[in-house]
C-alpha cells in the first residue's frame, strides 16, 4: 500500500458532518460554557451579551456576540476574530454605538486597552482610540455622562498612561478628560460608577477611602471629579457593594455583601435619598438573609429586579438569587422561578419592550433544565421555553457507540435525554442523526451509567456498566437485549456481577470477555475479568486464576485469539504486570509477551495495526522506563517499538480512546487538551501509521471524547461529554467526515483497487474514461489529465486538489454535498447548447471559478456579450475580458463561423477551480427581474432552490430555449420554458416518442442561466443541498421517475397541460393545476406570469388581470370550477387547442372548452378545437371547465325539503333544518365559480350581495353529511 496523505491532498478531514442530527445546530443546547458578565439591549431588541464564554451552544463565539429575538446568533454581528480577553461590561450610546470594557487588550487584531467602541454592526469605530487606554487590571463599569462623555470603572490605575486611580472621565474621541481630577482616587476598587440627575457620579465598590477622604464603598463625586462631601453617607457600608441603581426620582437602590449602612440594619440592599440618607419608605424588612446582592435593574412600570448569589430569604420569604419587588421594596409574590438558578450567580440583567427579563451569570441550570448562563423570563418569572431551550444531543456523557449495519447507531453512556426524547443511558440515533422512537420504546432504560458495549452477529447487543436495572427489572451490570431494545431473556445472568463493567469484547466464535471492577460473578469469585457463554453461564475453560488486582479498563481480542488487558492493575494472577497483559485463549498468562517494568500509570485504551503492533494509549508517561507521554508502540512480544514516531507524545490529559484505519492511521481521542508533538491537540487527532502527527485531520473539541466507531458509509461516529467540534455545536455524539483508506492510479493499475467512498483517491497518470464513481477525495498530478465521461458523475465528499486537470465530458458531473468544503483542483467543464444559428444568443452561468466570458466562446462578437441590469430592467453590455460573476447569468451570440440558417451545437468550455458551498447573488428591488444561474458542475434541483428562496423571490423560473426543427416553419419563435412548482410548459408540442427536451422538470443543468422575479432587494442564495447527483444532460430532460425530488413525491396535484398552435409552426402552452398551498387567487409561489418570448402568438390563462402561463389552483379539486383562457395573435388565421398531456387524475374526466365568442362548447377530450382568429388580443374568449354547464333538469329540479334557498335584493340566504352547511359554491351558467364559502358549520348562512342584475345563477350546497343541494335562481 502507498500512504498518499499529503495535507494539500486531503485538506479538510475531521470536518464535523452538519447533517448529523440536524436538530443540534446551535439554536439549542447548553447554552454559554462560561460565565455571562453584561447583557445590553440594542433599540431593535437584539441583545448583547458579553463574559468569559467561548461558544454559545457548541458555536464559536468567544467574549461578546449578538443574539437574535428568538437566541439565534445574529450572523450579521460582525467582530471578526473578536477579542481575545474577557468582556466584563457594555454600554450602548444613544446613538447606538457600543462601548465594551474588561480584561482584553484587542479586537479583530486591533490593539485596545481593555476598553473599546463598536459600530451597531459589530465593526471596529476608528475614531474612538483606545489604542492604549489601560494597560494593566480590569475595566468593571462603564456609564455615559450626559453631555457625552464615559465613565470607567474598575481595578486599573493608569489611563493613556496618566495615573486615574480605579475611576476616568473619557471624552467621546476615546482620550482622557483632564479637566475630571479625582486626586488620589481609589487604592481599591470601584465596580459602579452612575450619573445621578443633578450631574453628580455616585462610585460605589470595596474602597475604603477616596482622594484621602474616608469613604466605606460609596462616595459622590461634583461633575469636575472632586468629592460631594454634603452626600451624607456617614460610616457608610460595612461589607462590599456591587450593584447601583439611580431610579428616575433621583432615588438611589444599592444591594451587595453588606448588612449594615451608617450604622443601621440593611441587609445586602437599600435605598438612599439623593443626600446619602436612607429612604425609610423602602421597606426591605429582615432583607437578604444569604450571601450577596450581584445586580439590581428597574423595569418601566417601577418595578426592581435584584439577582445575585442570595440564598435563603428575603424578609422572611424563600428566595434564591433572583426575585422582583415592588416599588417600595416588597416582595412581588406573584413572581414565582419555580427553582430558579440551580447554582452559581445572577450577574446581569436587561429588560425588554414586552417586559420580559434577560438574565445571566454563572449558572447552568434554571428551573431545573439546562441553561447554560443565559435565561428569558417572564414578568411572572416563567422561563421562556424556546429560547437559548436544551433538548439537542444527548443531556450527559456518551461512553460507548455501536455503529449498526444500516447507519443507525446504538448509543450507551450517562445520559437520559436524547433531542428531548427520554432515553436512560440507552438510545439508538437513526443514519440522519435523528432519534429512534422504536427502540425500547416507552421502557425505563437502565437506572445507571452504561459504560461498555458490544454487537452480536445476529444484531443483540451486550451492555455493561454500574446499574442494576433495565426497564424495570433486576439486571446487576449487564444485560443482553434484542435488536429493538428489548430484553433478551434468554441470557441468564443470575446474580450479575458486584462491581462495574468497563469493557466488553466478543470473539469471533461468540464468546463474550467482559471485565472491569468486579470480583464475583453470579456469587462466584471472579479477579475484574471472565468469559462467558451465549447463554450467559460462565465459561470454566477460560482461567485467569485470581485475576488482576486493579481496575481492568480495556480489552482486545486479537485474530490469533490471544487478549490484550489494559488497566490500573499491577498484578495479574500473582504476576507482575503493571498496567498490560497478554493473556492467551484460555485465559492463561501469554509467556511470550513481556512489559517488564511495565506503565507507570493507568492504559485506557489499545488499538491493534495490522503488522500485529500495539497501540496503548492512557495517562502513563513512561513505559518500562522509557518517557513515552500517554501513547506509545509495542512490538507484538511487548517491547517498546523505537520507530513509533511518538516524539514527546502528549503534554497533558489522557488518551481514552484509539481507533486505527483500514490503512493503518491512528484515530487518538480523550481528555487532552494541550500538544502532541507540539501540534495542537484538543482531544481528536489522528496519527500517521508511524506514530507522526496528521496535519491532514484536524478536529477540536471543547470537552472530552471517550469513544468513536466506523459507520458502514465510512465515517466516524464519537461521544464523549463535547459539545462543540471546531466551532460547530454538537452536543455529546457527532459523525466526522475523514478518509479511511486510500488509493493511487499510476497509469496502469490501481494500488488498493478501484476507488470508493472510504478512500482518497489520488491519479499519478492519465485517465481516459472514469465512469460514475463516489470517492473521499480528489487529487491530481501535475500534468495528468483525468477525463469523466458523458453522462457519469463524480462524487467527492470532501475536496479536490492537485494540479492535474479534471475534464467533465457533456453532462457529466462534478458533485460535492459539503458547502464547507474548499477545492483548489481545476476542471474543464464542457457543455453542450440546443442547438443555435451564428445570431441566436445562449444563456450561459460559469460552473468555475475565474472564468472569462470571451474564453467561453472566443468566436462570438465581441459585441455579442450581456448580462441582465435590473434596475435598468435591461440588457447591459459587457467586456468579453471580464470575469463570470459566480452565480449570475449572462448572454452571448453563436460563434461567427456558425451559418444563420442551419443550426449547430455549441459546445462551451468552462475552465478553472469548481464553485462550491453557500454562493450568494443580490437581487433587485420587488417585481424587477433578474438573470442568475446554476453555480455548480453539477445540476440543481429547481424545487428546492425555489423553497429555499421563497421569501426572496416568485416561484418561477424562466429558461430561453431555441425552437429549431429540421423544417422551419413560417411562425415557429423562441422562447421562454417556464418552471414552478406546479410543473413545466414548454415550447413546442410533446411527442409519444420523442422526450420534449424544452418542457423544464425543475432540474436546472450545469452552465444554464434563467431568470427569476425578485420580492425585493435581499440575497438569493445557492447551497450544496439543491445540487442533484446525475440528471446533468442536455436543458430540461425529462427526470427519471424514480429520481423526482423529494418535494415532488410528498405532495398532491393534478394538473392538464393545453397548446395553443397552427400548421404553420406558432405555438404556446400553459399548465393549469391543482396542488396543495395553492389558491384560487393569484400566488407568487403557484402562479407563472407569462414572460413571452414569442414574437408571433401568446396563450394564458387569467387571474386578477394577470396573464398566467402557469396557474396553481386549490385542493381540493372541485369539478365546477372554472378558468378563462386568453390569447394573442400577431397575425389573422386558423388555430387550435388541444390537450398535450395530463396527470391520471384528469384522465378520468371531460375537459370542455366554451368559445365565448361563437357560443360553442367542445369536448377537448374528443380532440382539438380548431377557430378562426383575428390578429389582436383576446383576453377572455375561452372558459375551461370540467362538467358540462348545460346541467340536466333533473340537477335543478331535485328537491330537498329540509335545505331552503332564498334570494332578495340580489343577496343569497340559504337555510338548512336538519344537517349543518360545510360548503357554499355560486356559478354562472357557463360554470364560472362566482363565489366560494369553505367551513361555514351552521344551519344558516348568507351571502355577500352580487353585484350583477337579472343574472341566473347555480347555487351548490354541500351538507355536512356530504349530500349535495343544487339550485338555479334569478339574482
Amino acid at each position: 500500500m502507498v500512504y498518499l496523505y499529503g495535507p494539500a491532498f486531503c485538506a479538510q478531514q475531521g470536518k464535523v458532518d452538519i447533517s448529523f442530527n440536524t436538530d443540534d445546530n446551535g439554536k439549542k443546547g447548553d447554552g454559554f460554557d462560561n460565565v455571562v458578565r453584561t447583557v445590553s439591549l440594542q433599540s431593535n431588541q437584539k441583545l448583547l451579551v458579553g463574559g468569559d464564554y467561548l461558544n454559545l451552544n457548541g458555536t464559536k463565539c468567544q467574549y461578546l456576540t449578538r443574539l437574535n429575538p428568538d437566541g439565534s446568533i445574529d450572523e450579521t454581528w460582525d467582530t471578526g476574530t473578536g477579542f481575545n480577553g474577557k468582556i466584563y461590561t457594555s454600554c450602548i450610546q444613544p446613538d447606538g454605538k457600543i462601548i465594551v470594557g474588561g480584561s482584553f487588550t484587542s479586537f479583530n487584531g486591533i490593539s485596545c486597552g481593555r476598553l473599546i467602541r463598536l459600530n451597531m454592526d459589530g465593526s471596529y469605530d476608528a475614531a474612538f482610540d483606545t489604542t492604549i487606554a489601560v494597560n494593566t487590571g480590569i475595566i468593571y463599569n462603564i456609564c455615559l455622562y450626559r453631555d457625552g462623555r464615559i465613565i470607567i470603572t474598575g481595578s486599573f490605575t493608569k489611563y493613556n498612561n496618566i495615573t486615574v486611580n480605579r475611576v476616568a472621565c473619557i471624552l467621546s474621541d476615546g482620550s482622557l478628560d483632564s479637566s475630571f481630577n479625582t486626586g488620589s482616587g481609589s487604592s481599591a476598587n470601584i465596580t459602579n460608577a452612575n450619573v445621578m440627575s443633578d450631574g453628580r457620579i455616585l462610585l460605589t465598590g470595596n474602597f475604603s477611602i477616596f482622594n484621602t477622604i474616608a469613604a466605606n464603598r460609596i462616595v459622590c463625586l461634583l461633575p469636575n471629579g472632586k468629592v460631594d462631601t454634603g452626600f451624607n453617607t456617614g460610616s457608610g457600608f460595612n461589607e462590599d457593594v456591587n450593584a447601583v441603581v439611580v431610579q428616575s426620582d433621583g432615588k438611589i437602590i444599592i444591594g451587595g455583601k453588606f448588612t449594615s449602612y451608617n450604622g443601621s440594619i440593611t441587609n445586602r440592599l437599600v435605598r438612599l435619598n439623593q443626600d446619602g440618607t436612607i429612604d425609610n419608605d423602602f421597606v426591605t424588612g429582615t432583607g437578604f438573609t444569604g450571601d450577596a446582592v450581584q445586580v439590581i435593574k428597574n423595569d418601566s412600570f417601577g418595578n426592581i429586579m435584584v439577582g445575585g448569589s442570595f440564598t435563603g430569604f428575603y424578609n422572611g420569604v424563600a428566595v434564591n438569587r433572583i426575585c422582583l419587588l415592588n416599588s417600595d421594596g416588597s416582595l412581588q409574590t406573584n413572581f414565582d422561578v419555580d427553582s430558579g438558578p440551580g447554582s452559581g450567580s445572577i450577574l446581569t440583567l436587561a429588560n425588554d419592550s414586552e417586559n420580559f427579563w434577560y438574565v445571566g451569570g454563572s449558572f447552568s441550570v434554571f428551573d431545573s433544565q439546562n441553561q447554560g448562563r443565559l435565561v428569558k423570563i417572564s414578568k411572572d418569572g416563567e422561563r421562556e421555553e424556546a429560547y437559548l431551550s436544551t433538548g439537542v444531543g444527548f443531556d450527559n456523557s456518551v461512553l460507548k457507540v455501536l455503529p449498526l449495519l444500516d447507519k443507525s447507531t446504538v448509543v450507551l453512556g450517562n445520559f437520559q435525554n436524547f433531542n428531548g426524547n427520554f432515553s436512560s443511558r440507552i438510545a439508538r440515533v437513526l443514519a440522519d442523526g435523528s432519534y429512534d422512537a422504536t427502540f425500547n420504546s416507552g421502557q425505563l432504560g437502565a437506572n445507571n451509567m452504561i459504560k461498555s458495549g458490544a454487537l452480536q452477529l445476529d444484531g443483540r447487543i451486550i451492555f455493561g456498566g454500574n446499574f442494576t436495572k433495565y426497564n424495570g427489572a433486576a439486571f446487576n451490570r449487564i444485560i443482553r437485549v434484542l435488536p429493538d431494545g428489548a430484553i433478551d431473556n434468554t441470557f441468564n445472568v443470575g446474580s450479575g456481577f458486584n462491581g462495574q463493567i468497563y469493557s466488553i469484547a466478543i470473539q469471533p466464535d461468540e464468546k463474550i470477555i467482559v471485565a472491569g471492577n468486579f470480583t464475583s460473578y453470579n456469587g462466584t469469585p471472579v479477579g475484574r475479568i471472565i468469559r462467558l457463554l451465549q447463554s450467559g453461564l460462565r465459561d470454566l475453560s477460560f482461567d485467569i486464576g485470581v485475576g488482576a488486582d486493579g481496575i481492568i479498563e480495556a480489552i482486545l481480542i486479537q485474530p490469533d485469539g490471544k487478549i490484550l488487558v489494559g488497566g490500573r492493575f499491577d498484578s495479574f494472577n500473582g504476576n507482575s504486570s503493571h498496567r498490560l497483559i497478554r493473556l492467551n485463549s484460555i485465559g492463561s498468562i501469554d509467556s511470550d509477551f513481556s512489559v517488564g517494568a511495565g506503565f507507570d500509570k493507568n492504559v485506557y485504551a489499545i488499538g491493534l495495526q495490522s503488522d500485529q503492533k500495539i497501540i496503548v494509549g492512557g495517562s502513563f508517561l513512561s513505559y518500562s522506563g522509557i518517557p513515552q507521554k500517554r501513547i506509545a508502540r509495542l512490538n507484538a512480544d511487548g517491547s517498546l517499538d523505537s520507530f513509533f514516531d511518538n516524539g514527546v507524545g502528549f503534554n497533558k490529559g489522557d488518551v481514552r480512546v484509539i481507533l486505527i484505519q483500514p490503512d493503518d492511521r491512528i484515530l487518538v481521542g480523550g481528555t487532552f487538551s494541550g500538544t502532541y508533538k507540539s501540534n495542537t491537540a484538543l482531544r481528536l487527532i489522528r496519527l500517521q501509521k508511524s506514530g507522526d502527527y496528521d496535519i491532514s485531520f484536524k478536529s477540536e473539541l471543547n470537552n472530552s471524547l471517550f469513544t468513536m466507531g466506523f459507520t458502514t458509509d465510512h465515517k466516524l461516529i464519537i461521544g464523549g461529554s463535547f459539545n462543540s467540534i471546531s466551532g460547530v455545536s454538537k452536543h455529546r455524539i457527532a459523525r466526522v467526515k475523514l478518509c479511511l483508506d486510500g488509493t493511487v492510479w499510476d497509469g496502469n493499475s490501481w494500488s488498493n483497487g478501484f476507488p470508493s467512498l472510504a478512500k482518497a483517491t489520488e491519479f499519478r497518470g492519465n485517465y481516459e474514461s472514469l465512469t460514475s464513481v463516489n470517492i473521499c477525495s480528489c487529487f491530481i498530478d501535475e500534468g495528468k489529465q483525468v477525463t469523466l465521461l458523458n453522462g457519469n458523475t463524480l462524487g467527492v465528499e470532501l475536496s479536490y486538489t492537485g494540479k492535474g486537470i479534471l475534464v467533465l465530458e457533456d453532462s457529466a458531473s462534478f458533485y460535492q454535498s459539503d458547502d464547507d468544503v474548499v477545492n483548489t483542483g481545476i476542471v474543464y467543464v464542457k457543455r453542450n447548447s440546443t442547438p443555435i444559428r451564428k445570431s441566436d444568443y445562449t444563456y450561459w452561468s460559469s460552473p468555475v471559478d475565474l472564468q472569462k466570458l470571451i474564453d467561453v466562446s472566443p468566436k462570438s462578437h465581441l459585441e455579442k456579450f450581456y448580462s441582465y441590469n435590473y434596475d435598468d430592467k435591461n440588457w447591459k453590455k459587457e467586456n468579453p475580458l471580464n470575469y463570470m460573476s459566480v452565480g449570475k447569468g449572462y448572454i452571448f451570440q453563436g460563434p461567427q463561423d456558425y451559418s444563420e440558417t442551419v443550426p449547430l451545437k455549441f459546445e462551451a468550455t468552462f475552465k478553472g477551480i469548481p464553485n462550491n458551498g453557500k454562493i450568494e447573488i443580490k437581487s433587485g428591488v420587488a417585481d424587477t427581474f433578474n438573470l442568475i444561474g446554476n453555480p455548480y458542475p453539477s445540476a440543481l434541483d429547481g424545487d428546492i432552490f425555489l423553497l429555499a428562496n421563497k421569501s426572496k423571490i416568485k416561484g418561477t423560473l424562466y429558461f430561453w430555449t431555441h425552437n429549431t426543427p429540421i423544417t422551419r416553419y413560417k411562425y415557429t419563435s423562441d422562447d421562454y420554458a417556464v418552471y414552478n412548482l406546479l410543473g413545466g410548459v414548454g415550447t413546442r408540442k410533446s411527442e409519444t416518442s420523442v422526450i420534449n427536451e424544452t418542457v423544464p422538470d425543475g432540474t436546472i443543468a450545469t452552465g444554464q442561466a434563467f431568470f427569476t422575479n425578485s420580492k425585493g432587494s435581499e440575497t438569493v442564495e445557492f447551497t450544496n443541498s439543491m445540487r442533484l447527483i446525475g440528471r446533468n444532460s442536455t436543458f430540461f430532460k425529462q427526470p427519471d421517475r424514480n429520481s423526482m425530488s423529494v418535494f415532488k413525491n410528498r405532495i398532491e396535484r393534478h394538473r392538464i397541460w393545453l397548446n395553443f398552435h397552427n400548421n404553420e409552426g406558432s405555438f404556446k402552452q400553459i399548465l393549469i393545476g391543482y396542488i396543495d398551498g395553492a389558491t384560487n387567487q393569484y400566488d407568487t409561489d403557484y402562479d407563472a406570469e407569462s414572460l413571452n418570448g414569442n414574437q408571433f402568438v401568446n396563450f394564458y390563462s387569467r387571474i386578477e388581470n394577470k396573464k398566467l402561463v402557469i396557474q396553481g389552483r386549490a385542493l381540493p379539486f372541485v369539478e365546477n370550477d372554472s378558468i378563462i383562457l386568453g390569447y394573442e395573435t400577431a397575425f389573422a388565421g386558423e388555430f387550435n387547442l388541444s390537450i398535450d398531456r395530463e396527470d391520471e387524475y384528469f384522465k378520468k374526466g371531460n375537459v370542455f372548452l366554451v368559445d365565448k365568442k361563437i357560443k360553442k362548447r367542445h369536448n377537448l377530450r374528443q380532440g382539438a378545437y380548431s377557430f378562426s382568429s383575428d390578429a389582436g388580443t383576446f383576453n377572455e374568449r375561452f372558459v375551461l371547465h370540467f362538467i358540462d354547464e348545460t346541467l340536466t333538469i333533473k340537477d335543478f329540479s331535485e328537491k330537498n325539503p329540509d335545505v331552503f334557498i332564498s334570494v332578495e335584493d340580489r343577496i343569497i340566504k340559504v337555510i338548512s333544518t336538519q344537517d349543518i352547511i360545510s360548503q357554499i359554491t355560486v356559478f354562472d351558467i357557463l360554470g364560472k365559480q362566482l363565489y366560494r364559502k369553505e367551513n361555514v358549520e351552521s344551519l344558516e348562512f348568507q351571502l355577500p350581495k352580487f353585484n350583477s342584475n337579472h343574472q341566473i345563477v347555480i347555487v351548490k350546497v354541500i351538507l355536512g353529511s356530504r349530500k349535495i343541494v343544487t339550485r338555479k335562481i334569478l339574482l
